[in-house]
Formats: C-alpha cells, sequence, structure tokens
C-alpha cells in the first residue's frame, strides 16, 4: 500500500490514532517495499487489528474520496508541511485548509486566551497586537472570548491570521464566528485536524492547542 494523503484519512476512519499513523509513516521511510495492511495493524500498535482491517474494508472508497476532497489538505510527508509543527509531540499527520497557505512561511505568535474575558480583556489583547505592527501571523483558535478578539485585533490592523479549529472546516462552532470563520478562509487561513463535518468534542480542543503552539515562535 502506498501511503498518500487519502490513504492516511482513510486509515484514521478505520480507527488509528494520531501517533499510531505517525508510527507508521516512521517505520515506512526506512523501509523501501510497500507495506500491506495486516504490516500497518502490527507497527500501529493497535489493540484489535482484526477489527481495525475490517473497518477499513468496510470503507466505502466513492464516498470516503469525496469527503476527503471536499477541502485541500496537506500531510507531514509533504514539502509545505512546517518544520517546527513536525517537531512537537504527537505533530498532526493531516490537516484540512481554507485559505492562504503561504501564510505558515512566515514568523508567528499565538494569541489564546480565555472564553469569558472582559472588555478589559479585549482592549489588551487589541493593544497588544497594535505593538506587533503586523510583523507577526496572529494565530489562535476562533474560540469565544480571547481568541476572537485576537484574530479581530489582526484583521482590523491589516494584519494576517490562522485559526486552527477543533471542527471540520464545514462546522461553525461558536456559531456566533460562521462569518468571521468564512472571511479567514477567504482571505487568511483556517487549518484543522479534523475531516469535513466533525463536531466540537470536548478532547479536540486541548489537542488544536498543540497544533497552535507548534506552529508560532512565540
Amino acid at each position: 500500500m502506498k501511503i498518500t494523503n487519502y490513504e492516511i484519512y482513510k486509515l484514521k476512519k478505520s480507527g488509528l490514532t494520531n501517533q499510531q499513523i505517525l508510527k507508521v509513516l516512521e517505520y515506512g521511510e526506512n523501509v523501501d517495499q510497500e507495506l500491506l495492511l495486516g504490516d500497518i495493524a502490527d507497527i500501529s500498535g493497535c489493540r484489535n487489528p482484526a477489527v481495525f482491517m475490517e473497518r477499513y474494508f468496510q470503507i466505502d472508497d466513492a464516498h470516503l474520496e469525496k469527503e476527503f476532497q471536499k477541502f485541500p489538505s496537506f500531510s507531514i510527508l509533504d514539502d509545505c508541511y512546517p518544520w517546527d509543527l513536525s517537531e512537537i509531540y504527537d505533530a498532526p499527520v493531516l490537516l484540512f485548509y481554507k485559505g492562504n497557505l503561504d501564510l505558515l512561511k512566515f514568523p508567528k505568535v499565538a494569541v489564546v486566551g480565555s472564553r469569558a474575558c472582559s472588555k478589559q480583556g479585549d482592549k489588551s489583547v487589541e493593544k497588544v497586537i497594535q505593538g506587533l505592527e503586523n510583523e507577526l501571523v496572529i494565530v489562535s483558535g476562533l474560540a469565544k472570548g480571547i481568541d476572537t478578539a485576537a484574530h479581530m485585533a489582526a484583521l482590523q490592523n491589516g494584519g494576517k491570521t490562522i485559526a486552527v479549529i477543533g471542527t471540520g472546516l464545514d462546522v461553525f462552532y461558536p456559531k456566533a464566528n460562521k462569518r468571521l470563520q468564512n472571511y479567514i478562509g477567504n482571505d487568511h487561513l483556517v487549518l484543522s485536524e479534523y475531516g469535513p463535518g466533525e463536531q466540537p468534542l470536548k478532547f479536540h480542543f486541548p489537542a488544536r492547542n498543540r497544533i497552535i503552539a507548534g506552529l508560532c515562535v512565540v
């Protein structure tokens, strides 16, 4: 099996975790032969290889391919994948995106904080971002509160911003940020390791934060 970006997505849909797929990719770098599905099950260390392989073979490839192609993506195997991000623990194997991927090439700073921030908190974020004078791309999580204030301050000051979200790119959370998410996706950049239609589960957001940190110099 040749490990393409689609195959990575299919492995995730079959039940392998991000870390398990990383093990497979690392092993694949050191061997010349293509891996069989049984090899992948063994190398990944998945708990129930039989269940994993059954899920894999039951997938409707035509349907999944259509889902996968809904948004462009890049993987840790691609040249455009940020080196700093590849060095973090549990680096995301696959990222979907909307917008300008060139923003990944510029120095970036993470701005994240409480969802329940005060007006004073909003003003403090605006002041900090104004002081950066657009020298850094602002990276945040598009959550309510400080994250939203950071994205808005970057836009209002003529800067650039990247949103890393904890849902599929066609899901808007919070719903109040739908317009902002669409705007960033059109003129800036939105990233997610979650496929189309994936909803905001609680554990997605701590996982998303590692990507925000891994992208940034500060």
